[in-house]
């Protein structure tokens, strides 16, 4: 499987690059190889995902989410903006899935926050872009 796009500075605020936003690319790779164990070292022993209207807390919950991620050939297609604030970094991003597909989404647009603890995730807030395509008419 291709990893994931990772364009080296899209939107990226600051000409100098928050070294937190190079954690997140490293992580995105791992995520896009399916690499669970590296996936998953990325993560605080007590850190979280909220995901849909989940949390999922600690290793083992951070293990099983990325493990049905990867079963439901989860793809981040694209970063439309990388942006770094203090321990806080957030991604506007495209994702796919099977499971998307068989709901006849071929892209669902979202932000995810990605707060550290030092070098390591402490939580990971994820959020679709909802818009009204009635919008304008």
């Amino acid at each position: 499987m291709t990893g994931p796009l990772v364009p080296a500075d899209p939107g990226v605020v600051s000409s100098v690059e928050s070294p937190l936003v190079g954690i997140v690319r490293e992580y995105l790779a791992a995520l896009g190889a399916h690499e669970l164990e590296r996936c998953v070292g990325f993560f605080a022993d007590d850190g979280t995902i909220e995901f849909q209207s989940g949390v999922f807390k600690g290793r083992q919950a951070i293990t099983d989410w990325h493990r049905e991620r990867f079963a439901a050939g989860f793809q981040v297609l694209d970063l439309d903006r990388v942006t770094a604030a203090g321990n806080t970094v957030e991604i506007e991003a495209g994702i796919a899935s099977a499971r998307l597909r068989a709901w006849r989404i071929s892209k669902l647009s979202g932000k995810a926050t990605v707060v550290f603890e030092g070098e390591r995730i402490k939580e990971v807030r994820m959020a679709p872009r909802l818009y009204n395509p009635f919008e304008g008419w």
